[in-house]
């Protein structure tokens, strides 16, 4: 806030994320040096656009797990199934 109380906006960078994109991107090195600038923007492009949807569905099924564990009542699949199939038995 400034001396008004206004909110204002100013960049923030999570250092961490940045950290972990660039060793990612370090593993592509020997293939985007022997590229030219324009491959090189394209190559990163491409590679980024892949990377935020693998990362978005990867948070997206961690927060489906967490709903399905928020939601568990402490019986699995597996016992249901085999007590279903003893039922049938008798």
């Amino acid at each position: 806030y400034d001396s008004n109380g206004q909110p204002y906006s100013h960049w923030a960078f999570n250092t961490q994320v940045c950290e972990q994109l660039n060793a990612w991107l370090g593993g592509y090195q020997s293939i985007a040096k022997w590229m030219t600038p324009e491959n090189f923007n394209w190559f990163i492009h491409v590679m980024l656009f892949y990377h935020t949807k693998y990362t978005i569905k990867k948070q997206q099924k961690k927060q489906s797990n967490q709903e399905t564990e928020d939601g568990d009542i402490g019986c699995d699949e597996e016992t249901e199934t085999e007590e279903e199939e003893g039922s049938d038995e008798e």
